[in-house]
């Protein structure tokens, strides 16, 4: 079954943004470091950053809901982190990059509700999986050009200039949504409270699991850290990057099949396992050969779980509320995601880098051993 052009639509204006984003992220924590920030301002920077994230998430869901459409949230969310590169270019100081991180991500949470609740409108139920995979293809191929236009911009404009440049593919994805993302809006009507009780034994089951699963998780800021730790140069943890964003992408659009066909549940569930695993990995590594197999393995988690948790989401929220659901579940793991950075940022700063990964390593498992306790729905894979 062919998927509605509406996705791939979708998925090329998450292209150009990623290439925006992470022409500039995997230089951020070595930028924060020649600043004068320590592992855990990287911490506090990182956490603030995905907090503010995941909190507007619930604003641009709920809001997406109320007015029946999602594209203005579109424009809006992709648009402004535009406007913010000349912040970033300019920082002299560890807290410009920190107010950099929270305006750039108040736009990623203010789009990404109603951006998923419109790939699960305009996909059909029995392909969900290769929707949200193919989304998640095409935005990772994205985050892989962009490491790969850093490296190779790096020795002709450096640091800097690769952020100024970084403006121009944020500017492409807002010309894709202004030209070939379409919807048809329902009209605007009132909501009640969000409350909890209103939704699925199996959401509020996921919830619960996503927010232990979530203290394990620690920035990808980390891993490179510890990629540098273990020997690589900044060109070496760049190109480390590219390599793990590009198996991301090859990775996500076929093991969205997978789960279409074995379940969706099994997809997560393998991504619990697989997490741990990396995590154990990175503790106990002690040569860079090694945090490259491991970065490549993270690969297969993150192609794995984060189209498949998103689909797997899909099927436990109510029709009329889609956006909402799915920016609630976001709102949480991102308010999570601060006191999971400060407190992995400590633990390395404290008891060192091995410490903190094995903890998150356990965090993770006990997140899977819930998992398999979820309540059985009909009708869900």
């Amino acid at each position: 079954m062919r998927l509605p052009k509406g996705i791939y639509a979708l998925g090329l204006v998450s292209f150009f943004m990623d290439v925006a984003s992470e022409m500039v992220y995997p230089l951020l924590p070595l930028f924060l470091v020649g600043l004068g920030a320590g592992a855990a301002a990287v911490g506090l920077v990182e956490g603030v950053a995905e907090a503010t994230s995941s909190l507007f998430k619930v604003v641009g869901g709920r809001a997406s809901d109320r007015i029946g459409a999602r594209r203005p949230f579109l424009l809006l969310g992709y648009g402004l982190p535009g406007l913010f590169r000349p912040l970033l270019a300019l920082a002299t100081q560890p807290w410009h990059v920190l107010l950099y991180r929270f305006l750039d991500r108040m736009g990623k949470g203010l789009r990404t509700a109603p951006r998923d609740a419109l790939v699960a409108e305009l996909a059909p139920k029995e392909a969900l999986g290769r929707a949200y995979g193919l989304h998640r293809a095409m935005d990772t191929l994205g985050a892989t050009l962009g490491p790969l236009l850093a490296t190779l911009l790096l020795p002709l404009v450096g640091v800097r200039g690769v952020f100024w440049l970084s403006a121009l593919p944020a500017l492409l994805a807002v010309s894709v949504i202004l030209l070939w993302v379409k919807e048809k809006p329902s009209p605007p009507r009132p909501l009640a409270p969000l409350r909890l009780q209103r939704f699925s034994p199996g959401y509020r089951h996921f919830l619960l699991v996503s927010g232990i699963f979530t203290l394990a998780l620690s920035s990808n800021a980390f891993l490179l850290l510890r990629l540098h730790e273990l020997g690589l140069s900044e060109e070496g943890v760049t190109l480390v990057y590219t390599l793990y964003n590009l198996a991301y992408a090859l990775l996500s659009y076929p093991l969205g099949g997978v789960g279409d066909r074995l379940g969706l549940t099994t997809l997560v569930g393998g991504g619990f396992l697989v997490y741990a695993l990396v995590y154990l990995g990175f503790a106990w590594a002690q040569a860079p050969g090694q945090g490259v197999g491991l970065m490549l393995l993270y690969a297969l988690y993150s192609a794995a779980f984060e189209g498949g948790s998103r689909a797997y989401l899909a099927t436990l929220i109510p029709e009329g509320e889609k956006a909402s659901a799915i920016g609630f579940y976001h709102t949480l793991v991102g308010v999570l995601l601060l006191p999971a950075s400060l407190l992995f940022g400590g633990l390395w700063q404290a008891l060192g880098s091995r410490t903190a990964f094995t903890a998150g390593a356990g965090l993770s498992l006990l997140a899977f051993l819930l998992f398999l306790q979820r309540p059985k729905e009909p009708g869900r894979g």
